[in-house]
């Protein structure tokens, strides 16, 4: 008689969820590839959107400008810090006006957060404050919904300037310019038609801001890899990127044009962004969403903070994960916080709250906040459910 065996139940998870991204181009020019995929993909009229200094301070959107000649029938460089809402609807308008039929962001996590609610805007033919807020996530059961209702109207490609990995997901957190609060939108489509990734064109970013969005990268990667819910696709792809940040962002504080050095960090961006669908993320992915805006620092340097934090606040409880990590690094000496305390020493990035300009009075706003955005809350290794645990979080990061 056939012994019937049973599946044992684990916190394993079973689905694997790809963002929408259609195609990816690895150490490509733009310049070169864009007018031959425009094409390609049967567009004919292109909106623009970058950051105010990438137009003003280099020649990169020229370039792009020259090579796709009059299918450019926009732009906009008027983003801002965390995509304020103010400024996305403004473009809105521009690109209903436009006539557009495809977005092309070349930028960082502002502009590529930027482009996702543009075409939200479009798609669901919004142009209000008081109406987008009618079109965020909704959570039911625990579940993210979408509060789109529309089919993608417009499409993007995404030309990454940064490292951070936000150009892997249909997810955009807008600031709110009045409240300082962001807001999470999941759109439909959301993830970009096509990525080129020009290393040459990342040696243009200014060195801080290279490896402060790669250390937000290299965060989303440590989440996925010390996630809730395990996958094993999303374990193996993580604990690479791990490594090739931690291995190749000296290289690039020693010399910022070291294109064999960006060409290996914007795989690593590759490798944690296909799994961001996957897998909830847990404190100090979210938590930069709340301290950012409020303290008015980017979310990079937030993340640097809170990594190491969430590290020291996981000894003893992400075990697993942690010793797989320093495997993978060869340094299973150390505690990882050890690890990347010296990491970011190393690279003189910020380390505590005190060199972000962050004061306790300012974390006590932030609580009430914080326990509101569920995210903050709801995936988290060791619990993390009141205002007193995020405190005490929040306390690992003051200079010791």
């Amino acid at each position: 008689m056939r012994k019937e065996t049973r599946m044992e139940i684990t916190n394993e998870e079973t689905r694997f969820r790809f963002s929408g991204v259609g195609q990816v181009l690895h150490n490509q020019q733009a310049a070169a590839a864009l007018p031959k995929e425009i094409d390609t993909l049967g567009y004919q009229r292109a909106f623009i959107v970058c950051s105010k200094t990438l137009n003003t301070k280099t020649d990169v959107v020229r370039k792009i400008e020259a090579s796709l000649g009059d299918r450019v029938v926009g732009l906009t460089d008027k983003v801002g810090e965390h995509a304020p809402l103010g400024n996305v609807l403004e473009a809105a308008k521009r690109l209903r006006d436009s006539n557009a039929d495809v977005i092309i962001g070349i930028g960082g996590g502002s502009v590529i957060d930027f482009c996702k609610m543009l075409q939200l805007c479009i798609s669901e033919n919004v142009f209000s404050k008081d109406k987008i807020f009618d079109h965020k996530m909704q959570w039911v059961d625990g579940e993210p919904v979408s509060g789109c209702k529309s089919p993608a109207a417009i499409r993007q490609i995404i030309i990454p300037t940064t490292l951070a990995t936000a150009e892997w997901t249909p997810g955009g957190t807008p600031v709110d310019e009045e409240t300082k609060l962001k807001t999470l939108f999941h759109v439909p489509d959301g993830g970009p038609e096509l990525i080129i990734y020009d290393p040459e064109i990342l040696s243009q970013t200014p060195l801080h801001l290279l490896l402060s969005t790669a250390i937000r990268g290299l965060d989303h990667a440590i989440n996925s890899r010390c996630a809730l819910s395990q996958h094993p696709l999303v374990n193996v792809l993580c604990e690479q990127a791990v490594k090739l940040y931690i291995e190749n962002m000296p290289l690039l504080k020693d010399d910022a044009g070291n294109l064999a050095a960006l060409k290996n960090c914007q795989l690593a961006t590759w490798y944690t962004g296909i799994c961001q669908s996957s897998i909830w993320h847990g404190f100090s992915h979210y938590m930069v969403h709340i301290l950012a805006p409020y303290a008015e620092i980017s979310h990079s340097d937030a993340a640097c903070v809170l990594m190491l934090a969430q590290a020291k606040w996981l000894e003893g409880y992400a075990v697993e994960s942690h010793n797989a990590i320093k495997a993978q690094l060869g340094r299973t000496d150390e505690t990882l916080h050890e690890i990347l305390l010296q990491f970011l020493n190393q690279l003189e990035m910020p380390t505590t709250l005190n060199e972000l300009g962050v004061t306790p009075e300012l974390v006590e706003e932030m609580l009430e906040p914080a326990l509101n955005y569920y995210l903050v809350t709801a995936y988290n290794v060791r619990p993390i459910k009141t205002a007193d645990d995020i405190r005490t979080v929040m306390n690992l990061a003051w200079e010791q």
